[in-house]
């Protein structure tokens, strides 16, 4: 069944995979690799760790039959449906945006998909705006059963999971905030398959092509979100924001007029900031991985009419 972004799920203790020790976590991710049927005749020869998030280690492994992309999840995690992770991921696999899922293990935590060599994590300048676009169309025409985000209800739930309560200035900051998510549910809404994580770990540069990874969060949404996730994360400025803008409504208007989609995506900057700042208040000692959120959203304010 599919679930909602988790809002809820333990991620205090889901940070414990980030504090293993380099070797810690590569005895871990060797261990595991013994243990599944997906490598019992070809087990790793090589490995290399690709990254150590707050939820998940992710490996290279190479065996005598190819190259994998091992992730394994925190054991901790909850509130994370992983299956519905999977489709999406199959799903724009099959439509030659992602990397092929080959194995999903839930009792050992560890999803397998296809390692794509010499990709280079995405570096977005002003040639790349159009393939970029491109990509984002070809994703949100995608059709895969996942629920719905609702954002103000979704803000409010990482709100009450923080790991510390709002100083003065951080609950107006709050309330302000709301107040632009609650405008930006009254617009038009364009209901699409999102990624809603697109920054340069989840986009990858290889064979001329952009392709996704880690759909952990993919799931119904607001297109403009993973518009204004990819004007954030990589801090595009007002020209190039409004090219990728225009690009892409060139190739999927949904029937809004391009002042309808500026309104849109001016709003969902505020709203993607506002689920980057409140996430990160939910981790253990997040509060200054939180706080470049906080000053971002302060200058979007700034800007919201």
């Amino acid at each position: 069944m599919a679930q909602p972004l988790p809002a809820t799920t333990t991620y205090q203790r889901a940070g414990a995979a980030a504090c293993l020790s380099t070797q810690q976590a590569e005895q871990r991710i060797r261990q595991l690799c013994l243990h599944l049927e997906f490598f019992a005749s070809h087990p790793p020869l090589a490995m290399k760790a690709l990254s150590q998030g707050s939820t998940n280690l992710t490996y290279w492994i190479q065996t005598s039959r190819g190259q994998y992309a091992v992730r394994h999840y925190a054991p901790d995690v909850s509130g994370v449906c992983r299956q519905q992770e999977l489709r999406c991921q199959h799903a724009s696999a099959v439509a030659g945006l992602a990397p092929a899922p080959l194995c999903l293990n839930n009792h050992q935590q560890v999803l397998i998909s296809e390692f794509l060599p010499d990709g280079a994590p995405l570096q977005l300048d002003d040639a790349l705006l159009a393939p970029m676009a491109q990509l984002l169309v070809a994703l949100h025409r995608l059709r895969v059963q996942t629920p719905q985000l609702q954002p103000g209800r979704y803000i409010t739930e990482l709100n009450a999971h923080a790991q510390s309560d709002f100083n003065p200035a951080q609950r107006q900051l709050f309330e302000q905030c709301l107040q632009v998510v609650h405008r930006f549910e009254q617009l038009p809404q364009d209901k699409v398959l999102c990624h809603l994580d697109l920054h340069d770990g989840n986009l990858l540069w290889q064979q001329q092509r952009i392709w996704l990874l880690d759909f952990e969060y993919a799931q119904l949404a607001d297109s403009s979100l993973d518009l204004a996730s990819v004007v954030e994360n990589f801090a595009l400025d007002e020209s190039a924001s409004q090219q990728l803008l225009q690009c892409y409504v060139q190739q999927r208007s949904a029937g809004l007029s391009l002042e309808q989609w500026q309104q849109k995506l001016a709003a969902a900057r505020v709203v993607y900031q506002a689920f980057c700042w409140l996430w990160y208040r939910t981790l253990p000692e997040g509060e200054a991985m939180a706080q470049p959120h906080q000053q971002r959203l302060h200058a979007l304010l700034r800007q919201q009419p």
